[in-house]
């Protein structure tokens, strides 16, 4: 009776940890039908696990600024293809294309949009939150443009990307 019990508290959580693991790339709550593009200025760049952070303050046509928080690859992924904390720095001016929040859920995911600094020099920001976006593609300053999340719709990427996950 103890190795039953054993056995089936093993598949209960082998199959409790596979749901988290397919549910993390889920894009459920971003809407992938309408890409949308924000050109800013970087703040901060957080190459972190599960998924790096790039902070992007963006001059609205009112004049006021707006901060996004890009989700992208994880330090893992973006590690094997040589990018480091440098690849991207506060001051950088780049263009992210990719999907906002589902309307609906915004009151659930909306956070403090308020500058974290008059200097970007300033290395330790009172807050870095702001709309969240999921990045599928990202063009740096020097015009390069790249994929920067490989989970999507892909209507940032241009029709002849190659989908790692459709091989």
């Amino acid at each position: 009776m103890k190795r039953v019990s054993l056995v089936f508290i093993s598949l209960i959580v082998m199959l409790a940890s596979a749901a988290s693991v397919v549910g993390h790339h889920s894009l459920a709550q971003f809407d992938t039908t309408k890409p949308v593009t924000v050109k800013g200025t970087v703040v901060l760049f957080h190459l972190v696990n599960p998924h790096s952070i790039i902070f992007v303050d963006e001059k609205r046509a009112d004049g006021k600024t707006e901060r996004w928080a890009i989700d992208g690859p994880g330090i893992n992924q973006l590690t094997r293809q040589g990018i480091d904390r440098n690849y991207i720095k506060a001051g950088d001016v780049v263009e992210v294309c990719g999907y906002v929040i589902r309307e609906g859920l915004e009151s659930q995911r909306t956070v403090n949009t308020e500058p974290i600094s008059a200097s970007l020099k300033e290395t330790t920001p009172k807050s870095v939150s702001g709309r969240i976006m999921n990045a599928e593609s990202l063009i740096r300053p020097d015009g390069q443009k790249r994929p920067w999340g490989d989970y999507g719709q892909h209507h940032c990427l241009g029709a002849d990307y190659n989908d790692i996950h459709l091989k």
